[in-house]
């Protein structure tokens, strides 16, 4: 029981924190105010205000203050993703894809605040340290209705195809996502969920563990960007077959028996083909011809 129970939490915790659906409010287009001066924030340093009542009030905004929290995260457990240079962000679908059309604008903005962010044309974006951003408690926001987007950091090693996840990567990622949702929930629940977990370490919790009687609750869900027929965790001539469907596969994160240099590689579904014509649309079709 005390293990289901976290697990809901967590799951809670994540989407509530904006860590897992990050999504945010609809608003209008940002104007071209000339951006506020970047001053750096340094990692770890004394904060005040960090978890954000509001955020449960409305989860579509992303705290800019829980997104610094994120920040510190990436940069003391880099070592998990060494080449990675800097963490990015994600704009996607709630499901993971793509988006279509017209990329949305995307500022820092508070009542005397304001930081016009560019996204690229992949969806990615790097959000700045901004002293200005932290004093003014600003938030990131989107010119896009609610629920349509989410926002997610991104850990990828450079040079690696799209249809392979670097182990590390996704620990890092992890880490990154649990320090945002525990910067946005109350402090309550923070420490609910790791008095259920028994570890301040939620990401330790996904291990994969075999004899565990929850079996896949113990696997970390990661989102693929598009359907997936397969994924297969790998390292030198060891071969684990993962859950994989939709747009998600599932990994034994914190599996000690993997390296952060395991490789999971995803075989993408293919389109269906176009069903085959039926007889009397074959025959109307051939006549036509004649």
């Amino acid at each position: 029981m005390r293990t289901r129970q976290a697990s809901w939490l967590f799951a809670w915790a994540l989407t509530v924190g904006g860590a897992a659906q990050a999504q945010v409010q609809d608003t209008p287009a940002p104007q071209a105010d000339a951006p506020a001066g970047t001053q750096d924030v340094a990692p770890g340093a004394k904060r005040e205000g960090v978890v954000h009542v509001n955020a449960l009030k409305n989860p579509e905004i992303r705290a800019y203050r829980a997104i610094v929290a994120g920040l510190d995260s990436f940069d003391a457990h880099r070592a998990l993703a060494p080449a990675v240079p800097r963490l990015l962000f994600l704009a996607s679908r709630p499901d993971g894809t793509p988006l279509a059309g017209e990329l949305p604008k995307v500022r820092l903005t508070a009542d005397d605040f304001n930081l016009p962010l560019e996204l690229g044309s992949d969806g990615r974006l790097a959000i700045p340290r901004s002293q200005a951003a932290w004093d003014a408690k600003a938030e990131l926001e989107l010119n896009r209705k609610k629920r349509q987007v989410r926002i997610e950091p991104d850990v990828r090693t450079p040079g690696l195809p799209d249809s392979q996840r670097r182990l590390g990567d996704i620990r890092l990622e992890c880490l990154v996502k649990v320090a945002i949702a525990k910067a946005e929930i109350p402090f309550f629940w923070v420490m609910t969920i790791d008095g259920l977990l028994l570890s301040r370490d939620w990401c330790g919790w996904f291990n994969g563990d075999p004899k565990s009687k929850f079996g896949d609750a113990r696997y970390w869900p990661v989102s693929s960007g598009a359907p997936l027929q397969a994924a297969t965790l790998r390292e030198g001539e060891r071969r684990l077959p993962l859950k994989a469907g939709g747009h998600r596969f599932s990994v034994p994160l914190s599996d000690p028996s993997w390296s952060n240099d395991a490789i999971v590689e995803l075989t993408y579904a293919q389109e269906p083909a176009p069903p085959a014509p039926t007889a009397a649309l074959a025959d109307a079709r051939a006549k036509q011809d004649n």
